[in-house]
């Protein structure tokens, strides 16, 4: 398709007809350069564009309604209000190819209030002919098959919106929809969800019912079906977010803590903390001053102690000897004796003898002076003071020394991170950002629990649905007459299914090489993305050149894990390492790996994550992507394109302006103000600009003027 002109009357902020030509005699020169500030009616014209091509589908309306009629309203130029017969029009001209011949087609809606009621007139005109009914629905079919509503809104490109619609987990549904439709996928896939309908199809009155009773059990189960799928994207897309919450809090942390920050929870523990170690020095040191001022002089002496321990014991022994020489009287002894038989003298003598002889002490001589002399209280108290002395635990004394050096370091640590610790302001600051992402993350962890919670639900809901679906399918193929037209659309459903798969396994091939390619063109840093690899979903696996040393890959594979660590370098990673140390299995590669005694380098993949490019980049990769699917597909699509560089640095600018807007479609529309396409960018494009206009907005009546020439001239 090609757009040729676009007139509005009384639309938006353009009172009165406005004209926009959009052909060009040149095949070099493709783009349509139109200039405006800020608010001059650049979305209007976007907004013109879809309701003359698709009216009440380009509101997501089936037919005209009233909610359709109310936003024409609002769309129609509030000067047109003043006058006596209130009107508006817009209308496209546009080139399409119709069964191989391109033919040219007038589409218009008009609008008419009278008497506070809005009617909407549409037709259309080739060859200055009116289509009738018939060929106006066919015409509305063909057109809406060739580039659906959703699809157009894919091509017009803001390159301030679309990066959201990429960072988000569902964006592959958007490229999946638009490669089926322009590649010609979307007709394998309508014949064979056709086929796989009219599989079993009945036609007996009681065939007929149970049919009946299967198409609405199989909706029920596509739609709860449905309902599931978003639940999971919609899970996924919450837990992609608050992984990013969950970064950004270690992120805050770890700035706190590098600029001396300690929570209010670590300042009552250090402070817990240092009470302890005070109580630890205290009774340390009041046992170590008893010690000191008790036991240590003592102590010290502690070599004498058994000669001094021995010397008590020989002087009390001593004092025991003359105590029984005193009390042992030769005469009471001989009396005592005598009681029995007559005993001498000599008897008593020796028995006197013998028993002094028994308690003097050994090398005792009678009349030496002792050394102490101590009383019986001084004497228990030096022998108190030697059990100490021996009983006293030397280790456990210097680990109490070290303890209470250990308790002295410590409390003069906290009072070093005390001191230390930031300013109470500057902590506010952080809890506060802390406090904003912790409830974001609370809030997003409500919201996973409870969407898992019906998740649950939906998943019990389907199961039940799909038995019934399956059952009501059974009775139709037991009931069903015949069975080869049965076999026969099984047999076509499961052939377009094939041939659908084929197709689209070499379009995602092709599509990944092309992506690469285009990125190589406009983007100066070669690594950013070198490899990609499309899922069956059209998920994206983005790559970068990467040479990991074995000893790499083994740390990977144990901190990953064999999952992880097989997406992390992707299937082609894959399928080297396997090629390279003849394996088929990551644990098979791992005892590979483990058992290569030289050690070497590997050329492989690392995957990017498309969330963490920045935002330029992102961009970049988004109109590569575009790009490749327009070379892809060979169809002549018109590319519109508003605030084209968004967050595009300037050198980028300068390869998207030379390599980029002359090659993507044979029709570029550029919406753009002099601070996008400045007089820089504008000289590089001028050469492949067919036509250039600049919309003049005047504030006071809100009125847009259209001129034949861009901000600037070259």
């Amino acid at each position: 398709m090609k757009i040729n002109k676009i007139v509005l009357y009384n639309f938006n902020s353009y009172e009165g007809l406005n004209e926009f030509d959009f052909t060009s005699d040149d095949s070099n020169k493709n783009i349509i350069l139109i200039g405006g500030k800020n608010g001059a009616g650049k979305t209007s014209l976007f907004t013109a564009i879809k309701i003359a091509l698709y009216g009440p589908l380009s509101f997501g309306y089936v037919g005209v309604n009233p909610k359709y009629i109310a936003k024409i309203k609002d769309c129609i130029n509030s000067k047109a209000f003043q006058q006596d017969v209130v009107e508006s029009r817009v209308q496209i001209s546009v080139s399409l190819m119709v069964e191989r011949e391109v033919k040219e087609y007038e589409i218009t809606r008009e609008w008419d209030y009278t008497k506070q009621k809005l009617e909407e007139k549409y037709y259309v005109k080739t060859d200055g002919c009116l289509l009738d009914e018939q060929e106006l629905s066919y015409f509305q079919n063909y057109l809406q098959g060739m580039i659906p509503p959703d699809l157009f809104e894919f091509f017009l490109f803001d390159g301030e919106e679309v990066g959201s619609i990429f960072s988000t987990s569902t964006y592959n549904s958007y490229v999946k929809n638009a490669i089926y439709t322009l590649c010609g996928l979307d007709i394998f896939e309508i014949i064979r969800k056709y086929t796989t309908g009219y599989a079993g199809k009945a036609e007996s009155t009681d065939e007929e019912e149970i049919y009946a009773q299967y198409e609405e059990l199989r909706k029920n189960a596509e739609e709860i079906e449905t309902s599931y799928t978003e639940l999971e994207a919609q899970i996924e897309a919450d837990k992609d977010e608050l992984e990013k919450v969950e970064t950004e809090l270690m992120e805050v942390e770890t700035a706190f803590k590098n600029a001396g920050g300690i929570t209010e929870v670590e300042r009552q523990a250090l402070l817990k903390e240092f009470s302890e170690m005070e109580h630890t020095k205290t009774e340390a040191l009041t046992k170590i001053k008893m010690f000191v001022e008790g036991l240590m002089p003592f102590f010290i002496l502690r070599d004498f102690t058994g000669r001094i321990s021995d010397q008590l014991d020989f002087e009390e022994k001593g004092e025991i000897y003359y105590y029984v020489q005193q009390k042992l009287k030769k005469q009471e002894i001989k009396n005592t004796l005598n009681g029995n038989q007559e005993v001498s003298d000599a008897t008593v003598d020796a028995l006197m003898e013998f028993l002094l002889k028994k308690f003097k002490p050994k090398g005792f001589k009678e009349g030496a002076q002792p050394v102490h002399d101590l009383s019986k209280e001084d004497s228990g108290r030096v022998n108190a003071m030697i059990s100490a002395i021996d009983d006293f635990d030397v280790e456990a004394m210097v680990k109490l020394v070290g303890k209470r050096k250990a308790a002295a370091d410590r409390t003069m640590e906290i009072n070093r991170i005390l001191k230390n610790a930031m300013k109470d302001e500057d902590a506010r600051r952080f809890a506060e950002k802390e406090n904003v992402l912790l409830k974001r993350k609370d809030e997003i962890l409500s919201r996973i629990h409870k969407f898992e919670m019906r998740l649950n639900t939906v998943k019990e809901e389907l199961t039940i649905a799909i038995q019934q679906r399956n059952h009501a399918f059974q009775s139709i193929k037991d009931k069903a007459r015949n069975k080869h037209v049965f076999e026969l659309s099984t047999g076509l459903s499961q052939m377009m299914g094939m041939m659908l798969e084929n197709k689209s396994e070499s379009i995602k091939r092709d599509l990944e090489k092309l992506i690469v390619q285009n990125l190589q063109r406009i983007y100066r840093k070669n690594n950013l993305i070198t490899h990609i690899e499309i899922e069956d979903d059209f998920q994206f696996n983005l790559y970068q050149n990467v040479k990991y040393s074995t000893t790499e890959l083994l740390y990977l594979l144990k901190n990953l894990g064999k999952e992880v660590f097989a997406q992390e370098i992707g299937k082609q990673g894959m399928k080297l390492l396997c090629d390279e140390y003849k394996v088929d299995t990551v644990p098979q590669l791992q005892q590979a790996i483990e058992a290569e005694k030289k050690k070497k380098s590997l050329d492989l993949f690392k995957r990017i994550d498309i969330s963490r490019l920045s935002k330029g980049e992102r961009q970049i990769f988004i109109l590569s992507l575009y790009w490749a699917i327009i070379e892809l597909s060979g169809q002549d699509i018109p590319f519109i394109i508003d605030t084209p560089y968004a967050r595009i640095d300037a050198n980028h600018r300068r390869e998207i302006s030379e390599k980029f807007f002359p090659n993507i479609s044979k029709q570029v529309v550029i919406l753009s103000t002099d601070e996008e396409i400045n007089e820089e960018y504008y000289e590089i494009i001028k050469p492949y600009i067919a036509k250039e206009y600049l919309l003049i907005n005047d504030e006071s009546q809100n009125r847009t003027t259209v001129e034949n020439h861009y901000f600037f001239e070259v």
